[in-house]
């Protein structure tokens, strides 16, 4: 392993921040700071500043997420779209033992990598889930969007919808119509197993919990995707009165602006951008919040 003379490497503010999970975290940072270049998980530029843009600026995430936690059994069920090399997934599964931690990543290298960082951090509340964001809404938001879409185009074309009806994918009950990853190609798969039929590993849970629920308490992000798209992604994934909290960078309040429409089809309510502290003397970063009606 290369000496990287990282500036935060035994500071005080590591302990401050991460507490208990700093044995954890040290472990993480040292396998980033070993593998991550070679295995695409971080730039070559990033092996002197993983603590502060990777590990603290996940970490931040935690006070919001804490918040959320039931009164009762102090727990929440999280869901961690794209998380790529684990940011911040891993850092928040690490962080908060309570929660339940499902880490939703569609590329394969990536997911094997997250497969590893759970293992060797021993992170028993995490798992992980290969599968598209946009992929992984409840069937039944899936079912009412298509709906008003089919609503909206009978309205405009109901003779030629009434002639072509045999033919159309949504026809049968038994067909849907689905988007591989690989070349993005489409193809229709019949009967109640076609998430199955899809094949490959594209789908395929890979970690300690046996399934995933279908609505979280929490729904994490960072640096996914815009919120236009985002709104989409991640609001039919929490429950009623859950919260997406999405790291994001100083044009939040931009994003939130342009998604406006986007977020309150999905029934979004009071969104919002807050400041989220990193470390004392260290710049802030930004959290998106949005509640679900």
């Amino acid at each position: 392993m290369a000496v990287v003379d990282d500036e935060l490497n035994d500071s005080p503010l590591l302990k401050q921040v991460l507490g208990d999970a700093l044995a954890p975290m040290q472990r993480f940072h040292d396998k980033l700071l070993g593998e991550g270049v070679e295995r695409g998980i971080i730039g070559p530029r990033d092996e002197d500043i993983i603590w502060e843009r990777h590990i603290l600026n996940s970490a931040a995430i935690v006070p919001f997420v804490r918040e959320r936690l039931t009164t009762d059994g102090q727990t929440a069920t999280v869901a961690d779209i794209g998380s790529g090399g684990g940011f911040p997934g891993i850092v928040l599964a690490a962080c908060l033992p309570q929660c339940s931690v499902v880490l939703v990543e569609p590329m394969e290298r990536r997911v094997l990598w997250l497969r590893e960082v759970i293992d060797e951090l021993h992170l028993v509340n995490a798992s992980v889930l290969r599968k598209r964001a946009e992929d992984l809404a409840p069937q039944s938001s899936h079912a009412s969007n298509r709906h008003k879409k089919r609503a909206s185009q009978g309205h405009c074309h109901g003779r030629r919808r009434s002639e072509e009806g045999s033919n159309s994918v949504f026809g049968h009950g038994s067909s849907t119509l689905v988007t591989t990853r690989n070349g993005d190609s489409q193809q229709t798969v019949n009967g109640p197993e076609s998430s199955a039929a899809m094949g490959g590993e594209s789908l395929a849970r890979v970690g300690s919990t046996p399934s995933a629920p279908e609505t979280f308490d929490v729904v994490t992000c960072r640096a996914v995707a815009p919120m236009t798209k985002l709104a989409g992604w991640t609001l039919p994934l929490l429950r009623s009165g859950g919260q997406l909290i999405a790291l994001k960078g100083r044009s939040a309040q931009n994003e939130l602006d342009k998604a406006a429409k986007e977020i309150k089809k999905y029934h979004g309510v009071n969104p919002r951008v807050s400041q989220a502290p990193v470390a004392p003397g260290l710049e802030e970063t930004h959290v998106v919040l949005v509640d679900k009606r």
